[in-house]
């Protein structure tokens, strides 16, 4: 399960360059936001991995960790930076 880990937060690293490539980063997040964006995608990988493996076993997991990835890379900005200038106002 280890290695797997090490596979699910290498796909999440590799999600959130493709996320940072296709500008899906919020601006309010300035220079360093990249960063995050990269921590962002290994972080949601992983913990869909292993909802993956804990809901629909190990074969499954990897093709749920890419997925959980891809919605948690693309909406999750979006709702951070909408909670925040909720917080601002």
């Amino acid at each position: 399960m280890l290695i797997l880990s090490f596979i699910w937060v290498a796909l999440g690293l590799l999600i959130g360059a493709l996320a940072n490539a296709a500008k899906l980063r919020p601006a309010a997040w300035g220079r360093g936001g990249w960063r995050a964006m990269l921590a962002l995608g290994a972080l949601v990988a992983l913990l869909g991995g292993w909802l993956g493996t804990w809901v629909l076993g190990v074969l499954f997991a990897t093709a749920t960790a890419l997925w959980i990835a891809v919605l948690g890379v693309a909406l999750l900005p979006r709702l951070i930076a909408w909670c925040a200038s909720l917080l601002r106002a």
